[in-house]
């Protein structure tokens, strides 16, 4: 025993020596390459390990939301050469008709879309961190990007998410770079993004808004700007944006019949000689009409819906970004504040501009949730990696051997990471979902073919590759006399039927339908019944 046990610390101390060389190798391989001015190369090694992770969300996805189902449709009827119709934005639906072309499995090409540019949001990640800092808060950020639980999930997601993220930060760090060199390449790299922005969310035009604010309002870094310079900045970025978005701009304008940024959302003028027809600021979401004229007519409802969604959205936010990095991202702001560097405050207010445009003007009158705040995430993690350096920093200062300061900050990224890849894994598997691809596979295997169902949520249908008609909220008898009359062959119940269908089951045993089967899975229960003859036979 005592023999086994001196083994166990040998063991355990050579082991130790081990990684505390590898800790020391790594540390020293790291300042060596910022030394040589050879960030590219960790940028490029970070590149290929956020690609080699969102490998496995191609090979494991997970079940299709609400929206990926919208967003196929959309892709096909794209790769079809129709162009025309659908409700949603056409850039992301493009990308996956792309994909679409070589893959043949439309759910497959929209996760490749996702996880190409959730692999590419480290590079405008990176640049912005280098621009607001430096090359060490630039890599930094470009690793946690790689690594946070929610960019992770979203790239093996069929949404825009992924996408809107990477085309968000692109189009704010070049409007950085537009606004603080002035340019020309930069300024229509500017338009440009921000026009693919524009067409993943429409909501994306605001980052138009405030770098037009902040040319006319403000002098770059460099020193003053004259008037005439500001004008050309302002114009060629308004003309390179009209022009990449005109195709689309027209489009809605000859299937509305008015003109606005989106399908969905129609936002205008508007006419204070036509105030009894003005939506008020309370009804503008349910509407998804937002003239601006609401504004003057109802300002103080405006202000305290901006001033109340403004805190509502930072609290969102914040959920889903990550305590630690929060923590980490406040410790940022401190030292920035305290003055402990010279790194661009102005740069920072600029990224600052777009979170209280967003949170304060734009998702108040429309969505706070989780998921339209996750938006910002990528915006925010330089901060949350300023702060990270600085307090590793500080920690290593703490100890008096070199050797124990040079590794600390090493152990405690590589834990950092792996806490967040782990969490990231577990966010990914969203197992409720998964007996409703169970039950659209089973379907698509067993049943008939050419033949409509009716379900709860559209995801069975997926799966089954079935024409899809959603379950009404109303009584059994209602249910059937609608199915029948839609020519519903099969109808897919959820555990919450009788929520929405009071009596269901009871009123089940009076015949109209035929039980085929039954799934129970992860505490959800899922069954199938084929609607024949007449309710009571």
């Amino acid at each position: 025993m005592g023999r086994r046990v001196k083994q166990l610390f040998i063991d355990y101390g050579g082991l130790s020596i081990s990684m505390r060389g590898m800790m020391s190798t790594l540390t020293q391989s790291i300042d060596s390459a910022f030394q040589k001015g050879e960030a590219w190369k960790m940028l490029l090694l970070i590149l290929v390990f956020a690609s080699g992770l969102r490998f496995f969300l191609l090979i494991s996805p997970e079940v299709i939301h609400n929206d990926g189902i919208e967003y196929l449709n959309h892709a096909k009827r794209i790769a079809s050469g129709d162009w025309s119709g659908g409700r949603v934005p056409p850039l992301y639906p493009a990308l996956i008709a792309f994909f679409y072309s070589f893959t043949g499995i439309d759910e497959l090409a929209g996760i490749l879309v996702s996880a190409l540019f959730g692999s590419l949001i480290v590079l405008p990640v990176f640049y912005l961190g280098r621009a607001l800092f430096n090359d060490k808060i630039g890599i930094l950020s470009a690793l946690l990007t790689s690594v946070h639980p929610l960019l992770f999930v979203s790239s093996g997601s069929v949404l825009t998410e992924s996408t809107y993220r990477f085309l968000l930060t692109a189009s704010v760090l070049f409007g950085w770079w537009a606004f603080a060199g002035g340019a020309f390449h930069c300024i229509l790299l500017f338009s440009l993004f921000t026009t693919f922005a524009y067409l993943t969310k429409p909501e994306a035009i605001g980052i138009l808004f405030i770098f037009s604010l902040w040319v006319l309002s403000l002098h770059p870094p460099a020193g003053k700007r004259s008037w005439k310079k500001r004008a050309g900045i302002l114009l060629v970025a308004l003309f390179g944006f009209i022009a990449f978005a005109s195709p689309y701009l027209v489009k809605i304008r000859m299937e509305t019949g008015k003109w606005g940024i989106s399908q969905k959302i129609v936002i205008s003028i508007g006419s204070l000689a036509e105030e009894e027809g003005v939506p008020s600021i309370d009804e503008i979401r349910r509407r998804k009409e937002f003239p601006l004229v609401s504004i003057l007519t109802d300002p103080f409802t405006a202000l305290r819906k901006a001033g109340l969604g403004l805190f509502a959205s930072f609290y969102k936010f914040q959920q889903v970004f990550h305590p630690l990095l929060f923590l980490f991202a406040v410790l940022g702001w401190v030292f920035l504040l305290r003055g402990r560097n010279d790194f661009s405050i102005k740069g920072n207010l600029f990224l600052v501009m777009h979170f209280v445009f967003f949170f304060a003007l734009v998702f108040p009158f429309f969505w706070i949730t989780r998921r339209y705040t996750s938006q910002m995430i990528a915006l925010s993690i330089p901060w949350a990696a300023a702060g990270c350096l600085w307090f590793l920093g500080w920690l290593s200062q703490r100890f008096k051997k070199e050797q124990v300061q040079r590794n600390i900050p090493a152990f405690f990224l590589i834990f950092l990471v792996i806490g967040l890849l782990v969490q990231g894994s577990f966010l990914h598997r969203r197992e409720h979902r998964l007996i409703q691809r169970d039950v659209g596979r089973w379907m698509k295997e067993n049943l008939d073919r050419d033949v409509r169902m009716m379900s709860r949520m559209p995801q069975e249908a997926f799966y089954a590759e079935l024409p899809w008609v959603r379950i009404p909220d109303a009584g059994y008898g209602e249910i059937l006399r609608e199915a029948r009359e839609k020519g519903i062959r099969y109808l897919v119940v959820d555990e919450e039927i009788e929520s929405y269908s009071p009596g269901f089951w009871e009123q089940f045993k009076g015949g109209g339908l035929i039980r085929i089967y039954d799934w129970e899975k992860k505490g959800r229960r899922m069954s199938i019944f084929e609607i024949t003859g007449q309710a009571g036979q």
